[in-house]
């Protein structure tokens, strides 16, 4: 959890300094969620010797964005594994920043993500991207922001000794999101995605591990989802997250998993 609260502070740090700008608007919410892996389509329950059902967990969470004259932030952090024993749970953090640098919405971009588990396949590991965006893509009720940028990762060293630290390729990436009435009933329908390109071969090695052969080799990496959510009220939302990834999470191929989801929005 160390690295989970230093990566905390530093988008804390970065997220505080232009806060004398203008607040356009922004969003918060706090979340419970209930990760269906049995629910997905393409998973191997031999991966890590488990059975599909064992990798479900609740994951408690809070997530909020917010838009200035000068770009945006978004952050999240998820308490995994709430349903668990204490000894096997987890913890993740992701923080962004886009900084326009011209009034078109050409931006700075920087990312971190922090992810800690100390169980299952154990994982200690951050992820920096520092690159471009581009913020000029949105409208009543939609909003579209790619990045591109370059790729650092810092993992503590795995049971097998593996420790790996330093460049780790390119990332592009993007969000996006629609709101709109069906039926007098508000819903948003948003999406992410994260490529990641031309990683080091150890970070390639864990991540896209064949537990058949095991052996992993795949340069490339996706991650991301598609989301819907029935906005009841103002404060309350509820809805289906489908999460995928591909040659990621340590499994090679295609996963994906259902998130079940109940909001309190601020």
């Amino acid at each position: 959890m160390r690295k989970s609260l230093l990566a905390l502070g530093v988008v804390a740090a970065v997220s505080a300094v232009p806060a004398q700008a203008e607040y356009l608007y922004g969003f918060g919410s706090m979340y419970l969620d209930y990760q269906k892996w049995d629910h997905g389509f393409g998973n191997d329950d031999s991966n890590f010797g488990q059975e599909i059902s064992e990798r479900n967990q609740a994951v408690i969470g809070i997530e909020g964005g917010a838009v200035f004259d000068w770009g945006q932030i978004y952050g999240f952090y998820d308490y995994e594994g709430v349903d668990r024993a204490g000894d096997n749970r987890g913890a993740s953090l992701k923080g962004t920043i886009h900084y326009n640098l011209t009034d078109s919405g050409i931006s700075l971009y920087a990312q971190v993500y922090n992810t800690d588990k100390d169980k299952g396949p154990t994982l200690h590991e951050q992820n920096r991207v520092l690159g471009l965006g581009y913020t000029g893509l949105k409208g009543d009720g939609w909003g579209f922001t790619p990045f591109i940028g370059f790729h650092q990762v810092n993992t503590e060293a795995n049971s097998e000794g593996v420790a790996i630290s330093g460049s780790n390729g390119g990332m592009f990436g993007y969000v996006g999101y629609y709101n709109t009435d069906i039926a007098g009933q508000n819903f948003t329908f948003s999406t992410w995605n994260e490529l990641e390109f031309a990683r080091n071969d150890e970070y390639a090695a864990v991540q896209s591990t064949d537990f058949a052969s095991g052996v992993g080799s795949e340069s490339w990496g996706l991650n991301g989802s598609l989301n819907a959510m029935w906005n009841v009220t103002d404060h309350i939302s509820t809805g289906v997250l489908y999460r995928y990834t591909v040659n990621k999470l340590a499994r090679k191929d295609y996963q994906d998993i259902l998130i079940y989801r109940v909001q309190y929005n601020f």
